[in-house]
């Protein structure tokens, strides 16, 4: 049995392309490297673009305040309308009424809403906190000046998808004086 060598004897037994096939083999070559190289542009192009807006922080936390005033109440909410998981994310509520506030305040809120965030802190601290169904029903002594002003320090949970809505309302004798309505989209 005859070995043939990697040298031009094996080269010269392979069957070559007639003549008339090899200009069409050869374009078709050139089509699927040209095609090779966009789809690497068009993915090199895709990162810059999701890099530059990361950069720009189009892709992270955005706030949103609704406010609302009724019976002598004004309240306004400033939380994240859209956030990353992960990231710091803002609530804060301010209830004002001109003349301060004779006895506590009550403020109501869906309690699933803080299910997307890992609590740190509220401040101030509510004197009780209980819960009415869906809501939880937080009581805070009243302030010194006309605003009570509640903060959370949270972030969202990394696990969570989606978004959530709430509502946020104060109470006097049990029954929603003023309240607004908001919702937190999570981006991946």
């Amino acid at each position: 049995m005859r070995r043939i060598g990697l040298g031009s004897a094996y080269n010269s037994a392979m069957p070559q392309a007639p003549e008339t096939i090899r200009p069409m083999l050869e374009i078709a070559q050139i089509g699927r490297l040209r095609r090779a190289r966009n789809a690497r542009r068009a993915v090199m192009a895709l990162t810059c673009l999701l890099v530059l807006l990361g950069a720009s922080s189009l892709l992270g936390v955005r706030e949103a305040t609704v406010s609302a005033e009724s019976g002598g109440i004004e309240m306004t909410l400033t939380y994240a309308a859209v956030s990353r998981l992960g990231l710091a994310t803002p609530w804060e509520l301010q209830v004002t009424r001109q003349g301060g506030f004779s006895g506590p305040i009550t403020v109501a809120t869906t309690s699933t809403y803080f299910d997307i965030f890992d609590q740190n802190d509220l401040s101030p601290q509510p004197s009780s906190a209980t819960t009415d169904g869906d809501l939880i029903v937080w009581e805070f002594e009243p302030p010194q000046g006309d605003t009570l002003t509640v903060s959370i320090d949270a972030r969202l949970e990394p696990v969570f998808r989606g978004g959530r809505s709430a509502d946020t309302s104060v109470r006097e004798n049990g029954v929603d004086v003023v309240g607004v309505s908001y919702r937190t989209r999570v981006m991946p």
